[in-house]
Parts: C-alpha cells; sequence; structure tokens
C-alpha cells in the first residue's frame, strides 16, 4: 500500500482523525495489548510509521435450541507505532487495540468479539523492541505478533492474538528461522497475557512457558519445505510438517500442490486432561488457479489417539474453516472450494467464494464410540478497493469489505440439527509516514 500525504486529502485527514481519536481515548486500560486469512494482511515494514486501522464487526450466530444463540457488532480497530530503524540497528514497535460494543445482546454472548459479559475492551497488544544483529537476523523482544504454523495470530475477530516473547528470526540461502522462548499469551478478545499452560486450559496451578521454533527453506523456485514445533512443560508437545509447490500449466493456468503432518501429545505431569495422550493429522490439497479464480479439493485425517489440539492460534489443517475445525479424534474430512474474480467482467475488487466440507467418522476418543458427523457449508463476498484495473482515489484503496453466510449441518442416530452463521466485516487502513 503506497504512503500518501494526509495534507493533500482533507477528507482522508478527517477519517483518519477520527480514527486516533476513538483508539487513543479507548486504549487506557492496560494490560501491558488465510476469512480475515487471518483475514488482515501484515503491514509492510516503513519508516516511521503510524498506522490507524478501523475495523467493523457483525456476527449473528443461529444455534438449535436449547443452545443460546451468539449476536454482536462492533467497531475498534487498532492504532500502532513504528519508529522506523535507529541507526539501521534499533526500532520500537507499539500497537493498541480496541473493540467497543454498537450492539450485544446479554443472553447472546460468545461472539468473541466481545469481553465475556458482551463488554467493550481496550489494551496495549503490542510493545517490543526489535535488534538488528546483521543483514536479516532480528533479536525481538516483548509484545509482539508471531506467525507460525500452530502459533499465530488467529486474525478473524477484532483483534489478534498477541505474545510476550524474545526470539530470534533471520533468513539466509532460501532458509528462513524462527527460535525462541514465548512466555505469555493474550488471546483474541482478551486484555491479559497468561502462561501458554492456562491458555491452553491446563488444570489450576500449572503454569508453564513454550519453546518455539520453525525452518522454512526453498531448496528452488516455487517449492517449499516447513517444519514448526513448540514444547510446552506439562501440557503439550507439537510438531507440524508441510511442503508446497507451485507450477505454471500455461500461461494462465497454474496447479498449487500441499501436502502436511502434524503430531502432538501430553508432557510431563499430562496437565491438559489428567492422562497421557498422543495423536496426529495428515492433510493434502490441490489448487487450480486461472487468473484471480480458482478450484480446490483438499482432503485431512486425524489419529483416534485425541481431539487434535490448537489453544495457541488457528489449526494448521486444510479443513479449518470459519466455524468449524473438523479435528476430532478418527475425523476424515474433505473439502471442495471455488472462488470466481469478477475483472474478466469489469468488476475488479469483486470476488466470490464458497466451500463444503464434509467431515465423518469422528470418535469420542475415551470409549472409541461414532460421534456427530459435520458439513460446513459457505457463501464469501469480498470487495477490495485497491484491485488493479479499479478506479478509486487513493484514500479509499485500502478499504475491504467481506460478507460471509455459514450453514453447518450436524447429524447423528438419523437426526440432523442446523447452525446458521452470518457476518460482515469492513476493515479500512491508512498510514501517516515521515
Amino acid at each position: 500500500m503506497a504512503a500518501t500525504s494526509i495534507r493533500t486529502h482533507p477528507l482522508r485527514a478527517a477519517q483518519m482523525a477520527w480514527t486516533a481519536a476513538g483508539l487513543l481515548a479507548t486504549a487506557g486500560t492496560p494490560a501491558f495489548a488465510i476469512e480475515l486469512a487471518d483475514d488482515y494482511p501484515p503491514t509492510p515494514a516503513r519508516e516511521r510509521d503510524l498506522t490507524f486501522h478501523l475495523r467493523t464487526y457483525y456476527l449473528d450466530r443461529d444455534k438449535p435450541a436449547p443452545t443460546p444463540d451468539l449476536k454482536a457488532s462492533t467497531i475498534g480497530g487498532w492504532l500502532g507505532y513504528d519508529s522506523g530503524w535507529f541507526f539501521d540497528r534499533f526500532k520500537l514497535v507499539l500497537t493498541a487495540y480496541t473493540s467497543q460494543k454498537i450492539d450485544g445482546p446479554a443472553d447472546q454472548d460468545g461472539t468473541l468479539l466481545l469481553k465475556p459479559g458482551q463488554m467493550s475492551y481496550s489494551t496495549l497488544g503490542q510493545a517490543y523492541a526489535s535488534l538488528k544483529l546483521w543483514d536479516e537476523h532480528k533479536f525481538n523482544a516483548g509484545r509482539q505478533l508471531v506467525s507460525q504454523p500452530e502459533v499465530n495470530p488467529q486474525d478473524n475477530r477484532m483483534t489478534p492474538n498477541t505474545f510476550e516473547a524474545y526470539n530470534v528470526t533471520g533468513k539466509f540461502a532460501g532458509l528462513e528461522y524462527f527460535g525462541g522462548y514465548v512466555d505469555k499469551m493474550k488471546t483474541r478478545n482478551s486484555t491479559q497475557f497468561l502462561d501458554m499452560a492456562t491458555v491452553a486450559g491446563a488444570r489450576p496451578g500449572v503454569k508453564s512457558e513454550m519453546w518455539l521454533g520453525g525452518l522454512s527453506y526453498s531448496p528452488m523456485k516455487d517449492l517449499t519445505l516447513r517444519y514448526s514445533g513448540y514444547h510446552v512443560q506439562d501440557v503439550l508437545n507439537s510438531n507440524y510438517l508441510d511442503v508446497t509447490w507451485l507450477t505454471p500449466l500455461s500461461e494462465k493456468w497454474k496447479l498449487r500442490l500441499s501436502g502436511n503432518y502434524m503430531f502432538q501429545g501430553s508432557t510431563g505431569m499430562n496437565a491438559l486432561n489428567g492422562s497421557s495422550f498422543d495423536t496426529w493429522s495428515a492433510g493434502a490439497i490441490g489448487q487450480f488457479m486461472y487468473e484471480g479464480s480458482a478450484i480446490r479439493a483438499g482432503y485431512t485425517q486425524t489419529g483416534r489417539g485425541f481431539n487434535y489440539q490448537s489453544p495457541y492460534g488457528t489449526w494448521g489443517g486444510y479443513t479449518t474453516m470459519v466455524v468449524t475445525d473438523f479435528n476430532r479424534a478418527g475425523e476424515r474430512a474433505f473439502l471442495l472450494e471455488g472462488s470466481y474474480d469478477f475483472t474478466p467482467l469489469k468488476v475488479p475488487g469483486l470476488v466470490f467464494t464458497a466451500y463444503g466440507v464434509f467431515g465423518g467418522k469422528a470418535i469420542n476418543s475415551a470409549t472409541g464410540a461414532r460421534v456427530s458427523d459435520k458439513t460446513e457449508y459457505n457463501g464469501t463476498v469480498d470487495y477490495r478497493f485497491n484491485a488493479a484495473g479499479g478506479d478509486w482515489p487513493d484514500w479509499l484503496k485500502s478499504l475491504w469489505v467481506r460478507a460471509r453466510a455459514t450453514r453447518i449441518d450436524e447429524s447423528q442416530n438419523s437426526s440432523t440439527t442446523h447452525t446458521y452463521d452470518y457476518r460482515f466485516i469492513v476493515n479500512y487502513e491508512q498510514h501517516l509516514n515521515w
């Protein structure tokens, strides 16, 4: 996104000032704070950058009786400061997040757009220093985003997961690495940073931190291999591997093939469920792409030992969807998805995506008994104002509007229930750099 001067656009300056005022006014509760894939991409590094990100979110989930429905609408986002590199060696990043209630019925809590009790919140989610060791190798310390396959921002509500961490990152000769220590985590709709055992749901009194590492290697163009693993004493040890290969089939058609394998198990005192367990998950996916449109088909399967655990971010399987993670013990899931970019019809920026995921054979890992089969259907409409071929003014090009409708069918013993989930999301971001 190109930087522009706020002095040349009075309307944009007013919008930015309004957003900044709202975020600063609500940032006074300091707790040191692939849908949005997670929906909003990271901002590129800039020299001395002030970021204004406005987000509005409406979520309405109708669940089968007697389970309560979920509903809320919110406005907020974040205000971020990046100092840029001092003497090409050191920089400071601060980001304050907020989610303010527009509507939130007390009896429809649980959307994760607000704190429990349908309460608005604000928090300082990022506050870290970065030291450039040499070239592209850096040491980062403080509250920050972490983007590993199983430890990640999961940015699909109002604000992301952030982490208190100390890590070294870098890349050379096609190899990227991440290694470090994660002390605490703030989940999406929280203002508190808690130890990693507590976040995972370990029994009271158990506190642990995380050791986390990751490698990504591209031995040749369009081929990438990744490994990531973490260890939380007395709770979980988890490992993730994948490979992705992209090849052109013609001038306009491309094929992307990916496969992954994950395995995890309890450690030490088995504080997560009181007994030892291990499980695994594997999957494969293929995607045919034609310019901005695509067709995808995928499959995942989880081991029968336990439901695959993902307490620290979005689950890494290919069938993690808007509402459902198809990662229960023994579960097998098939994905069919298609998206169409309306640019050839002279509507650049408009994309429609539809999918169906069909999950079955899941079991209760303790008894071996079959549990419900699940199917999730979704239709998503995205409109991005920065699409090539569009004719929008610069100040509007960071606007992104998304609407989603999802249906989940759950069947067991010849009975089927239906859940409906509706979302409307707006993102708008601007920068002031100097």
